[in-house]
């Protein structure tokens, strides 16, 4: 439809949004569903940006805009050890969408494809940042070193039963599966990134909200809210499944890391896999598939969630059930609880008198 900017088009998307009738509204306003859809699911990712007109070009095979361009050579800049498809996963987590062969023709346009390329361009920008008086943060910061050799190898991927057909492993903590997903921008409140923790045997989830993505925040999360509960309930997780994502790891299986570190002083053993592993974190994503369906489609489209705070509080709700009262429909487990498994497991018979959730409802 001719003639709608981005403002014009945000109306017509909470119109059909707060009178529950999109079919209604299309034809109001003279639209398909398919457009107004399309709509939708460009606000949901990108905002307002999302929404406005873009002038219409002959689309070129691998074509990156200049926005995203100058995103990837920011990130050279900082990581230049990082090839193509490393900067595919990084980019992707933050909600941009560009292929492995548009970054790489990126890097290629501007002599970066070899690394030593990409080291010289960074050693370059690093150099006028200190110039111009900026300061330029290195991962680990002034003075720390990557780590020896032995050190680098400790932590190494061990080989795990992700599946727990050993009857031994089949139990809370063998495998607990640590994530960030990018939710979109809500109305009122701006991006949600959602940091959860889930045990697969259990099926037990916590979740917490940012607005940004950032290893502090998960080191945040698990010294205030998951240790505490380990504590209490004589929790052992015996591997942390993550992926290999920048908050989570650093230059794949080279060097440390601050969250890595912070694992190994509390005696956690993580376990990296790159996010191609998709069955091995099909447990996790299902669960984030129950989240997205059943808690975040309404929460997007409730007029009464006008802060992060009430966005926060309203999951909450919503976990403390699915935690502490809905069964397990599938699978070994059927017909308990998640909290009952972990607590049954714990030797606890009791709800925790101090948790995440409260008490069971």
């Amino acid at each position: 439809m001719n003639g709608l900017n981005e403002k014009d088009k945000y109306q017509i998307i909470r119109q059909g949004i707060t009178t529950k009738n999109v079919s209604k509204t299309c034809k109001e306003f003279g639209i398909s569903r398919t457009i107004y859809y399309q709509w939708y699911n460009a606000y949901l990712k990108h905002g307002m940006e999302g929404l406005t007109e873009k002038e219409r070009k002959p689309i070129m095979p691998n074509k990156v805009d200049k926005r995203v361009e100058k995103m990837i050579l920011k990130y050279v800049a900082r990581f230049p050890e990082d090839g193509p498809k490393r900067i595919y996963y990084e980019l992707q987590d933050e909600g941009v969408q560009v292929g492995e062969s548009g970054i790489y023709n990126v890097l290629r346009r501007n002599r970066l494809s070899k690394r030593e390329q990409r080291e010289v361009y960074a050693a370059e920008i690093k150099a006028k940042k200190r110039h111009d008086g900026d300061t330029y943060n290195t991962r680990g910061g002034k003075g720390q070193q990557l780590g020896t050799p032995i050190e680098r190898q400790k932590h190494k991927q061990q080989p795990i039963d992700y599946t727990m057909k050993d009857p031994s492993h089949a139990h809370p903590g063998y495998m607990v599966q640590q994530s960030i997903h990018y939710m979109g921008v809500f109305p009122k409140i701006g991006k949600v990134y959602q940091y959860v923790i889930y045990d697969v045997h259990s099926r037990l989830g916590l979740v917490k909200l940012y607005n940004r993505k950032a290893t502090i925040h998960f080191i945040d999360f698990m010294t205030l809210k998951i240790l505490p509960l380990m504590k209490t309930l004589q929790f052992e997780i015996e591997n942390l499944v993550t992926n290999k994502s920048r908050e989570f790891t650093t230059n794949w299986d080279r060097g440390n890391h601050k969250y890595t570190d912070f694992l190994h002083k509390n005696n956690i053993n993580q376990v990296a896999f790159t996010a191609e592993n998709k069955e091995i974190f099909q447990p996790l994503e299902s669960f984030v598939a129950v989240l997205t369906k059943e808690f975040y489609q309404q929460a997007w489209s409730d007029p009464t969630i006008d802060s992060f705070m009430v966005l926060e509080k309203r999951l909450e709700i919503f976990l403390r059930h699915y935690n502490f009262n809905r069964a397990i429909t599938d699978g070994p487990n059927q017909g308990k609880i998640p909290s009952d498994i972990a607590l049954n497991y714990a030797g606890r018979q009791e709800p925790l008198p101090l948790w995440l959730f409260t008490r069971r409802s």
